[in-house]
């Protein structure tokens, strides 16, 4: 939706326009206040200095599709104002157009999604916006002047609207007012909102635009064939392999999917972390996680594996990658796993075979069969089998080789990289390519495309992933209307490629997609159903803000990795490194609207974190009170693995004798402080001294963290503090003494 600016000039004619009017209104007063100002010196004020109201309108019916038992229809418009200046009351017109008919009446993503000066009733230009529609969003405007008939629906009031705030509004429609709506009327209308301020003086109008589908009894034969590529992918709370709790949190959505998928014949693209994880943990996993992940091995559906953390091929090609990134193990997640012993089969007596290398050399140890059965979990390590292999993790022999690069984003070089590394299988947008029949396509040296259409995409990704209500109801009617006219227009089958993101942050996206596509003019099929066509590359690139941002990702992983030294198990940080790498380049980081930057730069503060896992804290100062005492050194593991390092001590002066100076193997459990004590005797009554502080590895190669602790000195202080409270106590205990005597004979006295 585009904001509404209004530039110097046309700021002018609203001032003149007001005033013929016989007032100012209330949103322009500054504005007129701010024109008539002069800065110091003379000359005008610049117009981008003149502070503007900067609203968006958004009109969506709550149903995309309206059915013919309906007796009403409702509509949700929603005003926002991001500026700080207040707008004024006013009202909000609700019109319906004619039907659109033919393929090329499908407007593109930017019409159906974008605010845009929609030509009043009149036929009269805008006040406001007399830019125009520069960006070229909204209803073309050739189109507006061919097909100007418009039948008003209802007009709703709308209060003023303060700075920062913003108004929803719903208006019913009784169907008995749409006279487009009739028994033979089936199709798509273009549905407009225009807001008026009450006390303009002018034509000024800010519009916003809808498709609504009209289900009319008397539906044609005709459907439009379509496939979807359904995501199953993690939210972004998982930054790298999913523990066992968030397993658990998304296995009901995922498990949804693959029904919704089952149902509907689609191709399932998984993001491999989360069959890794089931598998790593073993039997640790939640039981729904490995049902999941025992449906998906067992499933005749088509599947492919992503790369994981969905990372994008486009964004490794455009840095120049000759191979696609990899994991490097799975060591920190299986360290808490149990596997069931398996039971060789070539084993006459069904004793099971243990994996585990010390159990098969030793009988004894061999669990029973009721454990190799699964009747029971091992009770300890040694009653489990070996963790899988880092290939028996990952493996998924039975899909396509398949990739799915960020949208829109492919180039030459990203084809060049995905067939160099066995894929010859990819799913890429309309927008992409120049497509020339179905959308299952060749794609040149044998390898093979299936196209999503561009247009569904983005009203799928709207109606899952949009900010608020009205522009979640606005993405679904854009779907439900690309997908009318597409079987309206007889187009030869329509591949859905759902939102990665949005699926992943919905709560529930079977029921939206479920909505979207089951009715009567949509036919569900497999891809290997889809019609042929081909398919030539209209290379594509990402930012090159986002492929800045990946390279200093890349290039700072050595960095981070140098901390690895100090750990118990240094290949825990390769592996979690590596996950979490993998994950920055997710694909669901490559839209416009992800705000990358920002999650970069979190990424890079987590980077900063772990490569100063292991540091000292709270070395500013220490009082030494005596001639000796203990020096309390803490030190800090904010890593998510167990450390063990050596602690270096050292006096800048005579003034402190140091009995031990290296303390080693100090163990530092994850993310745990530990308190050193140092041994320190004073050779001085009284001064300033220093300890010199270093962390290091246990083989002194690295050191993770040094300082320096101030030391006061003040033994003779001490001494005499010391001889006076022992004055002072005595006293005290003499004191009692004599009391208590004195008390005694005054009661033998009274006797």
């Amino acid at each position: 939706m585009r904001l509404l600016r209004r530039p110097r000039a046309v700021a002018a004619a609203l001032i003149v326009a007001a005033l013929l009017a016989g007032g100012t209104p209330a949103a322009l007063a500054a504005v007129v206040e701010r024109a008539a100002e002069t800065p110091p010196g003379g000359g005008a004020v610049d117009s981008d200095e003149v502070e503007q109201p900067e609203l968006r309108l958004i009109v969506a019916p709550e149903t995309p599709i309206v059915e013919s038992t309906a007796t009403e229809v409702k509509f949700t418009v929603l005003l926002q104002n991001s500026g700080e200046l207040s707008v004024p009351e006013g009202s909000v017109e609700l019109a319906i157009g004619d039907r659109l008919t033919g393929s090329s009446a499908i407007p593109r993503p930017e019409e159906l999604a974008a605010t845009a000066d929609a030509p009043p009733l009149d036929s009269e230009a805008s006040a406001v916006d007399g830019a125009g529609d520069a960006k070229g969003q909204g209803p073309d405007a050739d189109a507006e002047r061919a097909a100007p008939q418009r039948t008003v629906l209802a007009t709703a009031a709308i209060d003023a609207i303060a700075g920062g705030k913003e108004q929803t509004a719903t208006v019913t429609v009784s169907l008995t007012d749409i006279p487009s709506f009739t028994s033979t009327g089936h199709g798509v209308y273009p549905v407009y909102a225009t807001y008026r301020a009450s006390d303009s003086g002018s034509a000024a109008s800010l519009s916003a635009f809808s498709p609504i589908v009209w289900s009319g009894p008397h539906q044609a034969d005709a459907a439009v064939d379509l496939t979807s590529v359904v995501p199953l992918t993690l939210s972004t709370k998982v930054q790298s392999l999913p523990t066992r709790a968030q397993l658990a949190s998304e296995t009901p959505r995922l498990d949804a999917l693959v029904d919704f998928a089952t149902r509907t014949q689609a191709v399932l693209a998984i993001d491999p972390r989360y069959v890794a994880a089931v598998r790593a943990y073993g039997t640790e996993a939640p039981q729904p996680a490995r049902d999941l992940v025992a449906r998906l091995e067992s499933t005749s559906l088509s599947t492919f594996m992503l790369q994981f953390g969905d990372a994008d091929p486009a964004a490794q090609s455009a840095l120049g990658a000759t191979e696609l990134l990899q994991p490097e193990g799975f060591e920190f997640v299986t360290r808490f796993g149990a596997w069931e012993p398996t039971v060789d089969a070539a084993n006459p007596d069904g004793a099971p075979d243990v994996t585990n290398s010390d159990a098969a050399a030793n009988p004894a140890a061999t669990p029973s069969v009721e454990d190799a059965e699964g009747e029971g979990e091992p009770d300890s390590p040694d009653e489990s089998a070996e963790a899988p292999s880092d290939e028996a993790l990952a493996e998924w022999s039975t899909g396509l080789a398949g990739a799915w690069p960020g949208p829109g984003q492919v180039g030459s070089g990203t084809l060049n990289l995905l067939r160099s590394s066995g894929i010859d299988f990819t799913v890429l947008r309309s927008d992409n390519v120049a497509l020339t029949g179905g959308p299952r396509a060749g794609l040149g040296e044998g390898g093979s495309a299936l196209v999503t259409d561009a247009e569904l995409d983005a009203g799928v990704q709207l109606a899952l992933a949009g900010a608020t209500d009205a522009e979640r109801a606005l993405g679904a009617a854009q779907a439900a209307a690309r997908l009318t006219l597409a079987a309206d227009s007889e187009v030869k089958g329509i591949v859905l490629g759902v939102d990665r993101g949005g699926s992943a942050a919905h709560e529930h996206p079977e029921r939206v997609l479920a909505d979207l596509t089951t009715q009567r003019w949509v036919k569900s099929i497999a891809h290997t159903a889809q019609s042929e066509g081909t398919a030539t590359l209209r290379a594509q690139a990402p930012t090159e803000e986002r492929v800045e941002l990946l390279a200093e990702a890349v290039d700072n992983e050595a960095s981070v990795l140098e901390a690895r030294a100090t750990l118990v198990n240094p290949e825990y940080l390769d592996s979690y490194q590596r996950m979490r790498l993998l994950t920055l380049f997710s694909t669901g980081y490559s839209a416009p609207e992800a705000d990358f930057p920002e999650v970069a730069r979190q990424f890079a503060k987590r980077d900063a974190e772990l490569h100063d896992g292991v540091r000292l804290v709270g070395t500013k100062r220490a009082q030494l009170v005596g001639g000796s005492t203990k020096i309390p050194i803490q030190l800090r593991n904010s890593l998510p693995f167990d450390a063990v390092v050596t602690l270096e001590v050292s006096p800048t002066s005579a003034a402190l004798s140091l009995p031990e100076r290296t303390f080693r193997d100090i163990q530092l459990p994850e993310d745990s402080s530990e308190r050193v004590l140092v041994p320190a005797t004073s050779r001085v009554s009284s001064g300033d001294s220093a300890l010199l502080l270093s962390v290091t590895s246990t083989d002194g190669e690295y050191t993770a963290s040094t300082g320096r602790l101030e030391v006061t000195i003040s033994s003779a202080v001490e001494t005499v503090a010391i001889a006076l409270l022992g004055s002072a106590a005595a006293l005290l205990f003499g004191f009692g003494i004599w009391r208590s005597i004195r008390r005694r004979r005054t009661l033998s006295a009274g006797e």
